[in-house]
C-alpha cells in the first residue's frame, strides 16, 4: 500500500502540473488556450497585422539589398496631370522600375502594368506641384505607389521599387 501511495501521488502531482502548465500557456505551441489570454492572444493578432500593414505600406530604403535571384522591371515613363488651378495643365513625367523577388513574377508584372499605371496615374492627378517637390514628395509618392502595388502582389514578390524620373513640367 505505501509503495502503491509513494508511486501514484507523484504521478497524480505530475499530471497536474502539466495540466496547469498547459492550461495557463506555459507550454509552447501546445494547441491548448486558455479562455483568460483570449484577450492577450487578440492584442497578439492586431500587433501582428498592424506591422504587415506597415511593412505593405513603408517601402524598403532604395539602396537595400537585392538578392541575386531578384530581378528588376522597368514600366516605361508616362505621363500623368496634376491638380493645379492654373490654366495651362501641369504635368508630371514618371517612370518606375519593380524590383521582384525572382524571373517567375515577371510575367504577373506584365499582367498586372496597366493596372499599375491606372493606379499611379489615379494617386498623381490628386496631387498638386507643391506637394512634389523635394524629397520629401518624392519619397510621399514612392510610399504611395508601393502601398498601392503591395495590394496587386502576392506578399513577397516584390521586393522593392525604385522611381527611375519624376519630372514635373
Amino acid at each position: 500500500m505505501k509503495l502503491l501511495i509513494i508511486i501514484i501521488l507523484p504521478l497524480i502531482l505530475l499530471i497536474g502540473a502539466g495540466a496547469g502548465a498547459a492550461f495557463y500557456g506555459l507550454i509552447p505551441n501546445f494547441g491548448f488556450l486558455p479562455v483568460m489570454d483570449a484577450e492577450a492572444r487578440q492584442r497578439e493578432e492586431a500587433e501582428a497585422k498592424r506591422k504587415l500593414e506597415e511593412q505593405l505600406t513603408i517601402p524598403p530604403p532604395p539602396y537595400s539589398e537585392g538578392g541575386q535571384e531578384r530581378i528588376f522591371y522597368q514600366i516605361d515613363e508616362f505621363v500623368s496631370n496634376l491638380r493645379t488651378t492654373r490654366h495651362q495643365p501641369v504635368f508630371a513625367l514618371l517612370s518606375v522600375t519593380l524590383e521582384l523577388k525572382d524571373q517567375s513574377v515577371q510575367p504577373t508584372a506584365a499582367a498586372y502594368e496597366p493596372r499599375i499605371r491606372d493606379a499611379v496615374n489615379v494617386y498623381l492627378s490628386s496631387l498638386t506641384v507643391e506637394q512634389l517637390n523635394g524629397y520629401d514628395g518624392i519619397q510621399m509618392v514612392r510610399q504611395q505607389i508601393w502601398a498601392r502595388l503591395n495590394r496587386m502582389f502576392k506578399p513577397g514578390d516584390l521586393t522593392n521599387i525604385q522611381i527611375s524620373k519624376l519630372t514635373v513640367k
